[in-house]
């Protein structure tokens, strides 16, 4: 988010005393992100260390998506930042209507920002392939969501559509992005048509799930100065077809630096494997109609949010449908 959230610094510096012992020197909103349900910050302590610290909204939190970076960091597998325990051990705190968590700061760029090095996309290729062969405690297990084969907020398609029909728009934004989405309409009903029917041929199917990511592209990765990287923002894990994390690196989703060169040293660190073409059709598709409704609800049903996530939003919506990124992307591997 662009915006701080609706959560005073004084509690959340009291709750970074009480709960994990730290004592601040600055904190500092961070305007990071896409997604309206997260916020960042960075904490500066007296004795000179600095945290990265996500609020969640509560109702958008998964404790899965802490309990699994925690274990596989706990495991040793390698580039997983793993959320710090508070003095309980517990690892997230509830204040209020948000979650709050902590983490070691990287001090360090995107992977997409700058692209991937040779060595790093054969190191992602490997550390994916490790994550997915992974086997969790039955406990863990049960945290984690299956795949539904159904886009993350299809529903909110329906009400999108209803909204623009009524034309009752109450900023610039609702309007712009109602022109945009009637001129494009016929694309956007083909992409969402499309993510249905292979989502219900793959809900029929029998596909091996396995622990994925499920946002694995490389705005996800962080690179220090030394070379150091990890695989952040684990918000979405899911057990899914191993697709679901390989759409990102096989063709990617536009606007993220992956290419053929990028592609091929991930696969040759992941090792060899079968891809299963309708899945990884499927996925492209999801996405695209994931993030058609994100952006959208973002502008239209998102009153809590400022008129600079709005205006972002509107923005990201309409570079959806950009040659090369994830519409085109979609629309081209049926």
């Amino acid at each position: 988010m662009l915006e701080p959230p609706k959560l005073s610094q004084a509690a959340i510096t009291s709750t970074l005393q009480a709960d994990y012992g730290l004592s601040l020197k600055a904190l500092t909103f961070l305007p990071l992100g896409a997604d309206a349900a997260s916020w960042a910050y960075r904490v500066e302590t007296n004795d000179g260390r600095a945290y990265f610290l996500k609020l969640r909204a509560a109702e958008d939190f998964s404790a899965a998506s802490l309990a699994v970076p925690h274990y596989l960091h706990g495991q040793g597998v390698p580039h997983v930042l793993a959320p710090l325990p508070t003095i309980a051990q517990e690892l997230w705190v509830s204040v209020g209507d948000f979650t709050l968590s902590l983490y070691p700061f990287v001090d360090g760029r995107a992977g997409a920002d700058g692209g991937l090095s040779t060595a790093h996309s054969r190191a992602f290729g490997a550390l994916l392939k490790q994550i997915h062969a992974c086997r969790l405690p039955p406990a863990l297990l049960q945290l984690v969501p299956r795949e539904r084969f159904i886009p993350s907020r299809r529903h909110i398609i329906a009400d999108l559509e209803a909204a623009i029909k009524e034309q009752r728009f109450k900023n610039a934004e609702e309007r712009e992005l109602a022109a945009f989405w009637n001129e494009q309409a016929a694309v956007i009903r083909e992409v969402v048509a499309r993510a249905d029917a292979l989502g219900s041929k793959l809900q029929r199917a029998s596909l091996s799930q396995v622990l994925c990511h499920a946002d694995a592209h490389p705005w996800n990765l962080l690179i220090d100065g030394e070379g150091q990287w990890w695989l952040v923002d684990w918000d979405e894990v899911v057990l899914a077809p191993k697709e679901r994390d390989l759409m990102f690196v096989v063709g990617g989703i536009g606007s993220d630096g992956v290419g053929p060169d990028e592609t091929t040293y991930f696969l040759e660190g992941y090792g060899g494997t079968a891809i299963e073409p309708v899945a990884l059709t499927y996925y492209r598709y999801a996405w695209a109609v994931q993030d058609i409704a994100a952006y959208g609800e973002q502008v239209f049903f998102s009153p809590a949010i400022g008129d600079a996530t709005r205006r972002v939003a509107l923005q990201g919506f309409k570079s959806l449908l950009l040659p090369q990124h994830i519409v085109d992307l979609a629309l081209i591997s049926r």
